[in-house]
């Protein structure tokens, strides 16, 4: 059997990556001999722009225990973490790319792991390059991403990304497998009555907008569509999830622009036991992303079976098939938004699209995702 060491968040921290993670476990430990390091810390709280990194969810969905737990804000426990992965007589050890702040515990540790033992170290890439990038940080992230052994990206697009740091001639190191869905959060499902009746919204047609609000996620042109689809159509817009930048922007925004009674603002980290709500009271959900590789909110809107609309920005385009799953739309334009939500409207295009939906699932699973890893891992045999 296979031995895997994963090193990365699980509860209590919150947010996509962690819930990644602790999916990632949960789907490999069916197959492989899986050791799970965690955290004790992961940021310093100063610099974290939310209000702290802790889960206030009720609802532990995905509880996943480490057997290991240290301190990762702390270099000497990076250097001396390899000792556990050889303990393990890991075959593999994979962990999470995501922004440049690992990146020199992460350079620590790849030097300690090429002195202690012969496990291939494997770097899941949600972000090859980072939404707020700059010179600087691609440069450091080059230097350390170059030190893995294997990499699985979630887009050709930022596999092309990555081989531009570390060469063509590793291109056969770089696995592509899609971006599985989020589904632990969508059962039970409400029905839209009863969600709306919780939310207090009352209208026959509900977009969403859901989680951390930031400039790249381009709010601004939702915000900005709503007075071109209220001419044809009647709806609400929900926006849900935590600021990471000043909400008054938006709060202006929407009494400029008229939409006040139309916009419900929850402006706080959604608990597990609410997402479910959110997502239920919605007929759309809009990802508007002015930039981005990946986006979770795209699975985990498919994990509740709704369409998207989505900016056509890096990699996303390969998760949304326009006009079968959702819509692709011009980035950084409000008037192609609301083309898109008055088609959905109009043409009753839902039905049609939840059975797209249902389909493609199939190839968006956890399940995909463990096989990547078994395949790398006879690479890593093979090449040993």
């Amino acid at each position: 059997m296979m031995k895997v060491s994963v090193i990365g968040p699980t509860h209590p921290f919150r947010g996509g990556i962690s819930h990644y993670t602790s999916l990632l476990v949960r789907t490999l430990r069916c197959q492989m001999d899986v050791q799970f390091i965690s955290y004790s810390r992961q940021y310093p709280a100063w610099l974290y722009p939310g209000n702290n990194d802790r889960d206030p969810s009720s609802q532990l969905i995905i509880l996943e225990k480490p057997n290991h737990i240290f301190d990762a804000i702390s270099p000497r426990a990076w250097w001396l973490l390899p000792k556990k992965v050889a303990e393990h007589r890991s075959d593999l050890v994979i962990f999470p790319w995501t922004v440049v702040y690992w990146t020199p515990y992460y350079y620590l540790f790849l030097k300690a792991l090429k002195q202690c033992c012969p496990a291939a170290a494997v770097f899941i890439c949600h972000n090859v390059v980072e939404h707020e990038s700059s010179w600087v940080r691609n440069m450091i992230s080059r230097k350390v991403l170059c030190q893995a052994d294997f990499f699985i990206t979630h887009s050709q697009w930022d596999k092309n990304n990555l081989l531009k740091w570390i060469g063509d001639k590793r291109k056969d190191q770089i696995q592509v497998s899609p971006h599985p869905v989020y589904e632990h959060l969508a059962s039970p499902m409400l029905n839209k009555v009863s969600a709306r009746e919780q939310l207090k919204v009352n209208s026959e047609r509900v977009l969403l907008f859901f989680g951390f609000i930031r400039e790249y996620k381009g709010l601004r042109y939702l915000l900005h569509s709503l007075p071109l689809i209220l001419k044809k159509h009647s709806v609400h817009l929900l926006v849900a999830g935590e600021a990471w930048e000043d909400i008054q922007i938006y709060q202006k925004m929407i009494r400029d622009l008229h939409l006040d009674g139309r916009v419900t603002l929850d402006i706080q980290y959604i608990p597990n036991e609410m997402v479910c709500i959110y997502f239920a009271a919605a007929d759309l959900v809009v990802v508007p992303y002015t930039s981005a590789t990946q986006s979770g909110i795209v699975q985990l809107a498919y994990g509740f079976r709704k369409p998207v609309v989505v900016g056509k920005v890096g990699g996303i385009p390969e998760a949304v098939e326009h006009g079968q799953t959702g819509y692709l739309v011009r980035p950084q334009d409000a008037s192609s938004i609301a083309e898109a939500v008055i088609d959905f409207y109009s043409e009753s295009r839902e039905s049609a699209m939840l059975a797209n939906i249902e389909a493609k699932l199939r190839h968006h699973s956890w399940e995909q995702m463990a096989e990547t890893v078994a395949f790398i891992g006879k690479q890593a045999l093979a090449s040993r």
